[in-house]
């Protein structure tokens, strides 16, 4: 299956305009940051910078604050974009409750960015995926699927392993995990903003399967979430349905 089509698009973009980058290093779930967006939203319809930090002690009130007060608390510090707010939420940050950890996270990205922006002509492009990444780099997700839903043998696994560590080799990138279940390979690793994924895996399943791997041409690659095993055996289901009418036109 492929996704790749609106990313290239975007891909195009950076390379063509030359704007700097900026690649939100966490793993978020896309569910949290659009929670924190449109509640970013509504605060700043109503905003007053000294109400917003006056009441920063509320962070640090857990019987007497909830979590959605705190989270208001965070997303108006957030918006602030000084040093002193800035600051707070560093200091705040490794003792915030665990359902706001992710929150604290990006309160202080969208801090940070906000001052950037007050200060420089340019400022950069914030990227935000699902699995997030480093430097210049996102984060993919991967699975490949063994051609007649075979579990692969060892010299399967051998191939396939090695042919996936030459391909993140070979634009730079660092691949940080890989495994085998069944007839399933999941792997994941740091890519390069500006290469195109989509063409090298294709190109590495056709090396593996000259040497013997058996894979099927369709893959699945997101930068959105690690897929759960079930989740892969959905796609799976829906890729033969796919394949299997068009075979019979």
């Amino acid at each position: 299956m492929d996704f790749s089509g609106t990313f290239e698009d975007f891909q195009e973009v950076l390379r063509t305009s030359g704007v700097e980058v900026q690649v939100m290093e966490r793993e978020v779930s896309l569910d949290v940051q659009m929670a924190y967006l449109q509640l970013s939203k509504q605060v700043r319809e109503h905003i007053d910078s000294e109400v917003i930090f006056a009441g920063r002690y509320e962070l640090w009130e857990d019987y007497y604050s909830s979590i959605e007060n705190k989270r208001k608390r965070l997303v108006g510090l957030a918006s602030l974009g000084t040093p002193q707010a800035i600051r707070l939420l560093q200091s705040y940050q490794p003792l915030a409750l665990r359902e706001l950890d992710d929150w604290v996270y990006l309160a202080l990205q969208e801090c940070k960015l906000v001052f950037q922006a007050s200060l420089l002509d340019h400022p950069p492009m914030f990227i935000s995926t699902g699995l997030g990444g480093s430097g210049r780099m996102l984060r993919f997700f991967g699975a490949l699927f063994s051609d007649g839903a075979k579990s692969f043998d060892g010299l399967q696994q051998r191939v396939i392993s090695g042919e996936l560590e030459y391909m993140f080799q070979q634009f730079d990138g660092r691949l940080e995990y890989s495994a085998f279940s069944g007839s399933f390979v999941t792997y994941w690793g740091l890519v390069p903003i500006d290469v195109q994924l989509n063409q090298h895996i294709k190109a590495t399943i056709e090396e593996s399967n000259l040497l013997g791997a058996s894979l099927r041409r369709d893959f699945v690659l997101t930068n959105v979430k690690k897929l759960t095993l079930p989740e892969l055996n959905k796609i799976f289901r829906r890729i033969k349905t796919h394949n299997h009418k068009h075979s019979l036109q």
